[in-house]
């Protein structure tokens, strides 16, 4: 982990003491969860997605994940983003299948402007940036969104891939070619937007592209809801 981020956050801890996002009981400094509170995120099971090398993911997004996931996506809550972020990096700590030490860029899913100016912010490339932080490496845009699309939730999961099929360009080839990228993204359902993002990188010449999430749906809850319907 940063040493200047270890530091910034044993500081704050001295004049502010650290305290669980969820329950406010005391914490260490260096955590953002209690141990009982963490325990309400549910793993995610590994998943394979198109294009992407390897794939992690923190949490299945289930009603608790949801619930979270709804205060930095919706309710701009700072404390949320870097909790998420934090999250994340334990997940590529511990999946052995990502080598974090061969990672070189860390970059997100890009919004378009005006969807941004909506909103206010992009919480993939806060989130990103924060997971960046904790890495040590450098968070760079590599991806601008150059069409609209629908909201891949309103979408079946057959209609998902189409919808972003040629939504990314890659706005920095020489900064990806021959590079080991990981994208940070906030929620993925099929993995059709990290696939397409994946398959514009390597496009553009990335040797390897990983992906990772703060939660990941369950296909099995996916079905549970389109059959209930």
């Amino acid at each position: 982990m940063n040493r200047a981020y270890i530091l910034k956050r044993l500081l704050l801890d001295l004049f502010y003491p650290n305290r669980c996002g969820m329950c406010g009981c005391e914490i260490p400094y260096d955590e953002y969860f209690c141990n009982t509170c963490v325990k309400l995120f549910s793993p995610a099971a590994k998943a394979v997605i198109p294009d992407v090398d390897h794939f992690t993911a923190f949490a299945v997004y289930d009603s608790f994940g949801k619930f979270f996931a709804g205060r930095f996506k919706n309710n701009s809550d700072g404390y949320a983003v870097s909790g998420a972020a934090y999250l994340i990096y334990k997940a590529l700590v511990k999946d052995r299948e990502i080598d974090l030490n061969g990672i070189e860029i860390i970059t997100y899913v890009p919004m378009r402007k005006r969807d941004m100016y909506r909103r206010g912010y992009n919480q993939c490339r806060l989130i990103a940036n924060e997971v960046a932080q904790l890495s040590d490496r450098p968070c760079v845009g590599l991806l601008k969104k150059i069409r609209d699309t629908k909201p891949q939730k309103v979408l079946k999961a057959a209609e998902r891939p189409a919808n972003v099929k040629g939504a990314f360009y890659c706005i920095k080839e020489k900064a990806v070619k021959g590079r080991h990228i990981l994208i940070v993204d906030d929620i993925s359902t099929t993995g059709s937007t990290l696939s397409e993002a994946a398959r514009i990188l390597k496009q553009a010449g990335a040797e390897t592209v990983s992906a990772a999430v703060f939660a990941k749906t369950s296909f099995q809850r996916e079905a549970e809801k389109r059959i209930q319907k």
